[in-house]
C-alpha cells in the first residue's frame, strides 16, 4: 500500500505527463465543483423518499460546505507533510466510498454525515490540484494551468444542476451519487496509475507553526472585511441551489429538467460576470469593481421588488433576477479575494485560511436558508436584499478604502 501511495504504476514520458496534467488537475477540482449541487434537482425527491423535513433535506447543501471548510485546514496540511500524492488519493478513494455508500442510507441523518465526508475529502482535491500545478509549471504555462483549474471549479456548479435534473427525472435521486462515485473512482484510478509524488522533502508539521502563520493571516488588515463579503457572496451564489428545486419543482409544478435549465442558466449570469470583470480589471481600480458589482445587485432586487408587484412568482421572474445577482457576485467575490492576497505575506496560508472561512460563513448562511419559509419570490429576494446590505454596509465602512489603495 505503501508503494502504491508513493509511486505511481506506471511512468510516462514527460512531454506526455505535463499534458496529462494539464488535464488531470481541471478534472479534479471539476469534481470540487459539482459536489455542492449536481444533487439539487434531487431536493424535493429526497424530502419525499426518507420522510424528511425540507430544511434537513436543504442541509445536505450547507453541511457539505462545512465538511469542506474543515476539509481544507486539514488536507492542507496533509498536502505539505506526508506529500501530494498520498492526500490526494486518501481524498479520493474516501470520497468515492461516501458517495456509493450514500445509495444505502435510509434516513436523512445517515445521509447529511456522508454529505459532510464528501466534504472533507474534495477538498484535497481543490486544494491539491492546485498544489500540482505550482509544483509542474512554471512561467504562461503555470498561469494556464491555474487558469484552467479555477475555470473548472467555476464550470461544476454550472452545467451540475442541469445534469442533475436530467438523473433525477430518469434514474431517480440516487442516480446522482453513482454520478459522484464513478467520476471520483475514474479520477482516482488515473491519478493512482500515472502521477508522481512532487513534494519530494515534505516539511515537517508544526502545529504551533500553522497557528503562528494563521494568526499572522488574521492581522492582515483586509482579510476580516473581505471574508464577509466573500462568505455573503458564497451564500447569494447558492441561495437558488438551495431553495430553487423547491420553488420550481413544488411551487411551479415544473420536473426537476425545468430546475436544471434555469439553474443552467442561474450560473451563466455568474460566468457571464467573471468575464466581464476581466475585461475591465485592468482599467478600474478593485474599489470602483466593487462597487460595480453592489450597483448590480441593486438593480436586481429592484427589478425583483417590480416581479413581485406584477407578475408575481413564474421562471422569468425567478431566474431573471438571480441571473443578474450570479453576474454581480462575478465581480464580489474575485474581488474580495484579490483585495485580500494583494495585501499577503503567507499567500498560501491567506488563501487556505479565506477558503476555509469563506466555507464556513457560506455554510452558515445557507443553513439559515434551510430553514427559510421560501415559498414567494418575496422570499428569496428578501434573503438577496439582506445579504446585499450586510455586505454593502462591511464594504463603506470596513473594505472601501482598503480596496481603493490594492
Amino acid at each position: 500500500m505503501r508503494t502504491v501511495l508513493q509511486k505511481p504504476l506506471v511512468t510516462i514520458r514527460e512531454a506526455t505527463y505535463t499534458r496529462l496534467l494539464m488535464i488531470l488537475a481541471p478534472l479534479l477540482n471539476f469534481l470540487s465543483g459539482i459536489t455542492f449541487d449536481l444533487h439539487a434537482p434531487s431536493l424535493p425527491a429526497m424530502a419525499v423518499y426518507f420522510a424528511a423535513p425540507i430544511s434537513s433535506v436543504k442541509n445536505t447543501i450547507s453541511v457539505t460546505m462545512f465538511g469542506f471548510a474543515i476539509g481544507c485546514l486539514i488536507f492542507g496540511a496533509l498536502l505539505d507533510t506526508i506529500g501530494r500524492r498520498p492526500s490526494i488519493i486518501a481524498g479520493l478513494l474516501l470520497y468515492t466510498l461516501a458517495s456509493f455508500t450514500a445509495v444505502f442510507t435510509y434516513h436523512i441523518d445517515q445521509l447529511l454525515c456522508i454529505r459532510f465526508i464528501q466534504g472533507i475529502a474534495v477538498s484535497a482535491m481543490s486544494v491539491g490540484s492546485r498544489a500540482l500545478i505550482m509544483d509542474n509549471f512554471t512561467g504562461h504555462e503555470f498561469k494556464v494551468g491555474l487558469l484552467y483549474t479555477s475555470f473548472a471549479f467555476g464550470l461544476g456548479p454550472i452545467i451540475a444542476p442541469f445534469i442533475g435534473g436530467y438523473l433525477q427525472d430518469h434514474l431517480g435521486w440516487q442516480a446522482n451519487f453513482v454520478a459522484y462515485g464513478i467520476v471520483s473512482l475514474i479520477l482516482l484510478a488515473i491519478f493512482a496509475t500515472c502521477v508522481v509524488e512532487t513534494k519530494t522533502q515534505p516539511s515537517r508539521f508544526s502545529f504551533f507553526g500553522l497557528l503562528n502563520n494563521y494568526l499572522e493571516v488574521l492581522k492582515n488588515r483586509s482579510f476580516i472585511p473581505g471574508i464577509i463579503i466573500g462568505g455573503i457572496s458564497q451564500v447569494q451564489l447558492l441561495t437558488y441551489t438551495t431553495v430553487g428545486a423547491f420553488l420550481v419543482e413544488n411551487i411551479l409544478h415544473r420536473s426537476a429538467t425545468t430546475y436544471g435549465q434555469t439553474a443552467l442558466l442561474v450560473s451563466c449570469g455568474y460566468l457571464c460576470g467573471t468575464l466581464t470583470n476581466r475585461l475591465l480589471i485592468k482599467n478600474f481600480k478593485l474599489s470602483t469593481l466593487l462597487s460595480i458589482a453592489f450597483s448590480v445587485l441593486f438593480i436586481a432586487i429592484l427589478l425583483g421588488l417590480l416581479f413581485i408587484f406584477t407578475t408575481g412568482i413564474t421562471l422569468t421572474s425567478l431566474v431573471l433576477p438571480t441571473f443578474i445577482v450570479g453576474f454581480a457576485n462575478g465581480f464580489l467575490f474575485i474581488n474580495a479575494l484579490t483585495c485580500c492576497l494583494s495585501y499577503a505575506t503567507k499567500a498560501g496560508t491567506l488563501t487556505a485560511l479565506f477558503t476555509c472561512a469563506i466555507m464556513l460563513i457560506g455554510a452558515l448562511g445557507t443553513y439559515i436558508v434551510s430553514y427559510a419559509h421560501v415559498v414567494h419570490l418575496r422570499d428569496l429576494i428578501t434573503i438577496f436584499g439582506l445579504s446585499t446590505a450586510i455586505a454593502f454596509v462591511v464594504f463603506i465602512f470596513g473594505f472601501r478604502k482598503i480596496a481603493d489603495g490594492a
